[in-house]
């Protein structure tokens, strides 16, 4: 069966108070037991003081105890003289157990001796017998029981009102309690329904307090704004993969069409245009892959030993004719030892390969003003860095945050025909991640971008061969 929290709430408080109230009234009839205890003792003493002192006069005059023992009757007479305010019934009724100066039985039940008080009877500073009284007796009035009997009911009505009135207070305050919960409640059905904004607006919550109920609902505004935000992104990330992938059909099928329709000649210069355009739209098939594996998280990664400088190297002899038609000057500061890191060739292949396509792409060089690539690589004892820089057109400010978004181009000079699909610096990041690194972009002192990959060295990795 479910039980709303509302209800869960109240009982809680109300049994708490339940508690709370059961042990007020226990304690308290314990402390009443306990004082009134002493009260009477206190009076019990006071009213038989002058039994002890009759007594030890008795004893005094006696010689011994004889005289108790042989005639009861005296007895009953002493204890009506000396215990006044009891009925006569009560006065003869009296239990006690009376003992000599040697602990033997004068008068009374000796089994009474396990839960009785005892109290001395002195004569001349010597102790001459000793009387027992039940702990259950009192010589008290009748008054003492009946205002007993009066005080332990009212405690038990005082802790039933106590129980009443929180049982009371106890609704309001689960339903105030459990206000902003259900707005909580409300605002995450809407989230699982798909209503991610209101009125063009992430969806939010009003923040009142400090308290837990007040960081749930800044939790739930901050998710309400992430999932907004995933939402906006993955609109974009559709629209410009459609717009990315209709460019290249669209020249396909207008170049497919001329030749079909006898406009182009079908010669060599026709077929290397449609194979550029089918490497362009593979390559972009190709990064879309690429980055969906690594979102997934099952890109596969098989790290080794391997000199990063090596690699380097590598990519500038494969792009060095590129380089050169492109006016382009390649300088590369690195360790002579080289710089051995734990990871995947092939990806540290391609993400150096990237940088260097985005360097080709987009820095401009001339016969007259020769472009430059500088790339340094810093080696320390916890990580590798390997600074990319080229010269200008630079990027803005503003567009250097986004440089790593995904299919994101930045409209200035560094965004032209030649240019790739926007996605090659997502996927250096991809990699750089997945090794346990990072990747910034700022100005470069060439006047254009300076990209900064950070490896960090992993436990046990060399540093030399």
């Amino acid at each position: 069966m479910r039980i709303s929290l509302r209800y869960k709430v109240f009982l809680i408080i109300l049994l708490a108070n339940a508690l709370v109230a059961s042990a007020m009234v226990l304690i308290n009839n314990r402390a009443f037991e306990n004082g009134f205890d002493a009260y009477l003792e206190q009076v019990q003493s006071r009213r038989l003081a002058p039994l002890l002192s009759t007594l030890a006069e008795r004893y005094a005059d006696q010689g011994d105890w004889q005289w108790v023992q042989g005639e009861p009757g005296r007895w009953h007479r002493l204890m009506r003289d000396v215990t006044p305010g009891r009925m006569p019934h009560e006065q003869r009724s009296v239990p006690v157990l009376l003992l000599d100066a040697e602990g033997n039985r004068v008068l009374g039940d000796a089994r009474l001796a396990q839960r009785s008080d005892w109290f001395p009877i002195e004569h001349e500073g010597e102790i001459v017998g000793t009387l027992g009284v039940p702990r259950a007796q009192r010589f008290g009035s009748e008054l003492d029981a009946i205002f007993a009997d009066q005080q332990r009911r009212q405690m038990r009505w005082i802790g039933l009102i106590a129980l009443v009135v929180a049982a009371a207070l106890a609704i309001p305050f689960a339903s105030r309690l459990l206000q902003p919960i259900a707005r909580l409640k409300s605002a995450f059905d809407g989230l699982a329904r798909g209503e991610l904004t209101a009125d063009g607006e992430p969806r939010t919550l009003d923040v009142k307090g400090q308290d837990e109920l007040a960081d749930l609902a800044r939790d739930f505004n901050s998710l309400a704004e992430t999932l907004h935000r995933n939402q906006q992104a993955r609109q974009r990330w559709i629209a410009d993969i459609a717009h990315e992938l209709r460019t290249p059909v669209a020249v396909l099928k207008a170049e497919i069409e001329a030749l079909q329709d006898g406009v182009r000649e079908p010669t060599a210069e026709a077929f290397t245009s449609l194979f550029q355009e089918v490497q362009r739209l593979g390559i972009l098939v190709s990064d879309l892959h690429d980055l969906s594996l690594s979102d997934a998280g099952t890109l596969a990664y098989h790290k080794a030993p391997v000199d990063l400088v090596s690699l380097l190297e590598r990519i500038h002899t494969a792009n060095a004719g590129e380089l050169v038609c492109k006016h382009l000057q390649w300088s590369l500061n690195a360790p002579p030892q080289g710089a051995y890191f734990e990871g995947d060739a092939h990806r540290l292949l391609q993400l150096f390969s990237n940088l260097m396509q985005n360097s080709l792409r987009y820095t401009d060089g001339s016969t007259e003003q020769p472009g430059q690539v500088q790339v340094e690589v810093e080696t320390t004892a916890q990580q590798f860095n390997i600074i990319w820089s080229d010269s200008a057109p630079g990027v803005p400010p503003e567009a250097l945050p986004r440089l790593f978004d995904r299919l994101y181009r930045v409209e200035a000079s560094r965004n032209r025909a030649t240019g790739g699909s926007g996605l090659g610096l997502s996927i250096v990041q991809a990699i750089a991640q997945a090794h346990g690194g990072e990747v910034t972009a700022e100005p470069s002192a060439l006047r254009g971008l300076t990209i900064k990959v950070t490896l960090k060295r992993e436990s046990g990795s060399r540093s030399s061969p």
